[in-house]
């Protein structure tokens, strides 16, 4: 497999005055990630995959991770010697144009750790930490010159807290950061030959020397927070949260587990380079997201025959995403099996009410009601569609409805999946559901809503496990949905394809589809 880099973009910190005793933080915030994933070749895929790099997950002592979603559930999850997880999607079927659009949401609670640690505590080397002493690529630890430079640093030391802090010292006040690509993301070696670099060489020259002298350490992935205070349109300031990526070292020592080591902050006495040893073994801010062990041998976002066409990364305080209470007044306790459901998607923006107080759970959902809301699902989950070309329009269809844009976006999305020799993806997927006219407000049936979803669920199953469905033109969709969890049957084993479908139970769907669409990690 070819090695790909991964860029690790950095920050050097001036710091003018030492920083306060660290402080513990509640605050909890998620990441998000989106990327997309296109097939720019003239025919269908017959094979490849696209690799997504996830991370460790409460590996260290100063970051709590809460909750990993992602977004559609991957293949396979395979995991390295490290713990570092990476999820695998086959792009084998899709079709030219087509995307695969992947989003990743981690819900993070970062801390602070400043233990008292004695100077004369030494680091142990047990069977599980024997990996942490061995050299990895651009992790030089056995090279010559990295092995000379650690043995004349921690000369005549006789503890490993003071060699690390020996060494930490060099690396701190030594190397000059250097975004530039003769001296970024090079590794240990070349960080210690040039003595430039970013974050990745900070780190990796610190653990590369630490490792040279039997001192189990590692390179730490993640993000660093950026916080600032931005003017709004209003004259008022509100505080704006970014993310950095980020490398920074730990060490272990004897009693005290992994603790951090944090080489890049540059710390100045008027014109002279000190060492800044308030971050040797200590986190002093809540600000450090930790979300992997660097293991460049592991290529990230390897893909076969499909090429990266969006990547975009963020992170907002989870409190901004909390959900607002209903404010419907018409759903009954006997309604608690949807209230759930109509409440998660009323905040997502997919369902809305008739009225500020009104969302009429029992009544049933017209086609063009069904369209919108299938659309705004698609589009909440990043579904692609064709930015351009041809949407199928009924001659008994109102361009001028409110649902156009929505009605549009799914005919898109069918395009995109569609093959192309077919006149019209839009009379693909709704003429051949509802025949030759619209009639957009008659109430759907179960059986025309899972034909919506049709193509847009993975599962599929030969066993018919509905003994009222034989010979309905829709058999193969019921049982697609019925095997992606999307929709079930009845007590008494049937599906009723032709039962009409109310909102209440629309939203029940619709919500299941999103939940079975989207893996979430046991942490």
């Amino acid at each position: 497999m070819k090695k790909t880099s991964k860029l690790l973009i950095c920050i050097a910190l001036f710091l003018i005055t030492i920083a306060s005793l660290a402080f513990a933080s509640d605050t909890e915030y998620i990441v998000k990630k989106e990327m997309s994933f296109k097939n720019q070749k003239k025919y269908e895929l017959t094979g490849g995959f696209v690799e997504i790099s996830l991370g460790n997950f409460n590996f260290t002592q100063y970051g709590k991770d809460l909750e990993f979603k992602i977004t559609p559930t991957p293949d396979e999850i395979k995991e390295d010697e490290f713990g570092n997880k990476y999820a695998y999607y086959s792009v084998t079927g899709l079709k030219p144009n087509a995307e695969l659009k992947v989003v990743i949401e981690r819900k993070v609670e970062p801390g602070t750790i400043a233990p008292e640690i004695s100077v004369r505590t030494n680091s142990v080397v047990t069977e599980e930490l024997k990996m942490y002493v061995e050299p990895q690529e651009r992790i030089d630890s056995d090279n010559a010159k990295i092995i000379a430079k650690a043995r004349e640093l921690t000369e005549d030391i006789s503890s490993d807290y003071k060699k690390a802090l020996a060494i930490f010292e060099y690396v701190n006040t030594q190397l000059t950061y250097d975004t530039s690509s003769a001296y970024a993301n090079k590794g240990s070696l070349s960080a210690l030959d040039s003595k430039r670099g970013v974050c990745e060489e900070f780190a990796t020259l610190y653990v590369a020397l630490c490792r040279a002298v039997n001192i189990p350490s590692r390179v730490v992935e993640g993000y660093k927070i950026d916080k600032k205070d931005v003017e709004g349109e209003d004259g008022e300031y509100v505080t704006v949260y970014e993310i950095i990526n980020h490398a920074w070292a730990e060490i272990y020592l004897d009693g005290y587990g992994f603790l951090p080591v944090e080489p890049t902050i540059i710390y100045t006495v008027g014109n002279e380079r000190v060492a800044y040893v308030n971050a040797f073994l200590k986190m002093e801010e809540a600000i450090y997201i930790p979300t992997g062990i660097y293991n460049y041998e592991k290529a990230s976002r390897t893909m076969q025959y499909v090429t990266e066409t969006y990547f975009n990364e963020g992170i907002i305080l989870a409190d901004s995403q909390v959900e607002e209470e209903l404010p419907f007044e018409d759903i009954p306790a006997g309604y608690d099996w949807s209230r759930e459901s109509i409440e998660h998607l009323y905040n997502l923006g997919i369902v809305k009410g008739y009225s500020a107080t009104e969302y009429g759970p029992e009544r049933n959902i017209s086609r063009i009601e069904f369209i919108c809301m299938l659309s705004r699902t698609l589009r909440y989950m990043s579904q692609y569609s064709e930015s351009k070309g041809l949407v199928y329009y009924y001659l008994d269809y109102d361009q001028n409805h409110y649902s156009k844009e929505d009605y549009d976006f799914l005919m898109r999305c069918y395009q995109a999946i569609t093959p192309s020799d077919i006149v019209s993806a839009g009379y693909y997927n709704i003429a051949n559901i509802f025949g030759s006219s619209f009639n957009m407000d008659r109430a759907i049936t179960r059986a025309e809503v899972v034909a919506l979803m049709d193509v847009f669920m993975s599962e599929t199953t030969n066993e018919n496990v509905f003994s009222d469905i034989a010979g309905n033109r829709f058999a193969s969709s019921i049982l697609k949905s019925y095997a992606s969890g999307v929709i079930m049957g009845y007590p008494d084993g049937t599906f009723r394809p032709n039962d009409l479908i109310t909102r209440a139970e629309m939203a029940a769907v619709l919500d299941r589809y999103i939940g079975e669409s989207t893996y979430i990690m046991e942490l």
